[in-house]
């Protein structure tokens, strides 16, 4: 909520060892010239240097690679690479790299236009694993991100990606874990989020989302879409590093957010929903959802105007104590306005900590007219949902990948090559 994802819902080295030797290339998009004068990129083993160039060490190496879990493509050798700086560019493509920092972010991408990052592996990072600030037209697709630093408080030293002030940005396909938030976004139009893979975010006082879009002073977000992701939350030791999540997906101060399609699992902050419209999330559509065990509480409306909740699935047996324990709640938490909201075709149950009382919906008031239309609750609504392995299966990952499958661990999604070097 007011710590940007905290609501007070409260009732009272890496994963796999890589076999591969992995690293990193820049190119220019194509019709741009291979050169090195400012506003231009060139494509050299080791990368460039100067104004709005990138920079990089290492140069290609070929080992052997290694594969995914669940038949996926093998991930082919990248080339290895430093920190990478894109500024004042038009027209970059960046792909096939390994990029790791000891000095700072891993990527950073400031008062650019169309610029790709794609196929790469991106951490360890000395901070933020892909900054981007004030550009235009950015895609991340495809890639690793995976920062990896604990940092010590707020905020943003340490997110996977994090987004200033910048308008057209895509980020699809990607694998992004233990960042502060593995994606933060502020003060950003037109977004899209869309079948992603989100692990286990690392919250250190004042994030632990997969997935937040804010406002950056009275700049407010908007026009935005989080479609088709995998948000996960597990401790699951094949992760080997675990999780500390406030709310899973978490929108405040934004005009027109979709999250639709996404399936979100895992969570147990007493204060932390799977999905929120925090405060003055004007707009917000949340349709079509599956929500899986993700703690003290499913969906969350606290704030905000002209609310749907619609379509979603919410099967949480996973009740938090000290907090409210409810699959789907609707309740004024703000000044702001909340309602109308409308509640549709949503079918929900929460068990509390007695593991027999259920709360499916609850509505505490403020954000009147509330429409209920065609919802089923509680114990019908288990029944239903139940066993959420074959009734609910969660997607391959990442679910949509863009152009190739990212190089990372636990991919299992089939019909795609892998992405990787040349």
């Amino acid at each position: 909520m007011r710590q940007r994802g905290v609501n007070p819902l409260v009732s009272t080295t890496l994963l796999l060892t890589w076999l591969a030797t992995l690293g990193c290339t820049s190119h220019p998009a194509a019709g741009s010239g291979a050169t090195t004068a400012a506003g231009t990129s060139s494509a050299t083993s080791g990368g460039t240097s100067g104004t709005g160039g990138t920079s990089g060490t290492g140069g290609t190496s070929g080992t052997s690679s290694t594969s995914g879990a669940g038949g996926a493509a093998p991930v082919k050798p990248l080339t290895p690479s430093g920190p990478v700086t894109i500024t004042g560019q038009t027209g970059v493509t960046i792909t096939g790299l390994h990029i790791t920092s000891t000095t700072g972010p891993c990527v950073v991408i400031d008062g650019s236009t169309q610029v790709t990052l794609e196929g790469c592996d991106i951490g360890p990072c000395d901070g933020v694993g892909v900054h981007v600030l004030d550009s235009d037209q950015i895609t991340v697709a495809d890639s690793y991100v995976h920062p990896e630093l604990k940092t010590t408080g707020c905020c943003d030293s340490g997110d996977g990606l994090f987004i200033e002030r910048t308008t057209n940005m895509l980020v699809q396909g990607n694998v992004i874990a233990f960042g502060e938030a593995n994606i933060e976004a502020q003060a950003v139009t037109h977004f899209q989020v869309i079948g992603n893979f989100l692990l286990n975010p690392q919250n250190t006082g004042s994030r632990g989302q997969n997935v937040q879009v804010w406002a950056q002073g009275s700049a407010r977000s908007g026009d935005v879409t989080v479609k088709n992701n995998y948000a996960l939350s597990s401790t699951d030791p094949r992760y080997l590093k675990g999780y500390d999540q406030e709310d899973s997906l978490n929108f405040g101060f934004t005009t027109g957010i979709v999250a639709q399609g996404n399936y979100i699992q895992g969570g147990q902050s007493p204060s932390g929903c799977g999905l929120i419209a925090d405060e003055a999330a004007n707009g917000a559509q949340f349709l079509d959802n599956v929500l899986v065990d993700t703690g003290q509480c499913g969906i969350g409306i606290a704030s905000g105007t002209s609310q749907a909740v619609t379509g979603n699935k919410i099967l949480n047996s996973t009740p938090v104590a000290g907090g409210g324990n409810t699959g789907l709640f609707v309740w004024s938490q703000y000044s702001d306005a909340c309602g109308p909201v409308t509640v549709a075709n949503n079918v929900s149950s929460e068990l509390k900590p007695d593991m027999v009382t259920e709360s499916g919906y609850w509505n505490g008031g403020g954000c009147e007219p509330v429409t209920l239309t065609g919802n089923v609750w509680d114990a019908a609504a288990r029944a239903q949902l139940s066993p959420a392995a074959q009734v609910l299966p969660p997607p391959p990952v990442p679910p949509a990948p863009r152009l190739c499958v990212a190089p990372a661990p636990w991919v299992s999604f089939v019909g795609m090559p892998a992405c990787g070097g040349p």
